[in-house]
C-alpha cells in the first residue's frame, strides 16, 4: 500500500507544476500597466500643478481638491483602476452615489470622467474631464469646465507606451 501511495503522488506532483505554470482565467493586468491609470495620474498630477492654487468654491460648491477626487464611475474603464496613486486618491461613484454624495454635502463638486481611448494618427489619446456635479429637484448635472489629454506614444525600446506629455483644457 505505501508504494501505490508513493507512486500516485510521484505522478501527481509533475501534473501540479504543469497545471500552474498556465496563465489562469480572468486574471487582470497589472494596474500599473493600463493606460487609463496612467492617463487619470498623469492628468491629475498636471491638474493640480496648474490649477489646485485656486479656489472655486465661490461657485457655492465644494473647493476641488485634486489630491482626493471623485470619478464617475464605468464598469468598462475604471473597475480595475486603482484607488490611490502616491499621493494621489481617488474614489469611484456611480450615478447614485454621486446623489447621495450630493444630497450629504447639500452643494456641488467636482468629478472627474474618463473618456473612452482615441487613436489618433500614430498615437493613442486618453481624455480626462473635469465637470462640476449639481443635482437639484430629480435633476443632476454635469458641467464640464476642464480636461486633460494624455497623448501615449509607443516607445520601441522600453517595449511599451508612454506619455511624453499632458496638455491641459477648457473652457
Amino acid at each position: 500500500m505505501c508504494s501505490f501511495t508513493r507512486s500516485t503522488t510521484v505522478s501527481l506532483v509533475p501534473l501540479l507544476f504543469t497545471l500552474s505554470a498556465f496563465p489562469q482565467e480572468g486574471t487582470a493586468p497589472a494596474k500599473e500597466e493600463s493606460l487609463y491609470s496612467v492617463a487619470l495620474c498623469a492628468g491629475l498630477a498636471e491638474m493640480e500643478k496648474s490649477w489646485g492654487y485656486i479656489d472655486d468654491s465661490y461657485m457655492g460648491g465644494v473647493r476641488t481638491d485634486y489630491r482626493h477626487m471623485i470619478v464617475q464611475k464605468d464598469p468598462v474603464i475604471t473597475d480595475r483602476l486603482p484607488s490611490q496613486f502616491g499621493d494621489y486618491r481617488v474614489e469611484y461613484l456611480d450615478r447614485r452615489a454621486q446623489i447621495d454624495r450630493y444630497k450629504k454635502l447639500g452643494k456641488g463638486f467636482s468629478i472627474l470622467r474618463i473618456l473612452p481611448m482615441q487613436n489618433v494618427g500614430s498615437r493613442l489619446k486618453i481624455q480626462v474631464d473635469v465637470s462640476y456635479f449639481t443635482h437639484e429637484e430629480r435633476k443632476w448635472m454635469y458641467g464640464v469646465s476642464d480636461w486633460s489629454d494624455g497623448d501615449f506614444r509607443y516607445d520601441c525600446e522600453k517595449q511599451k507606451f508612454v506619455v511624453p506629455a499632458v496638455k491641459l483644457g477648457g473652457i
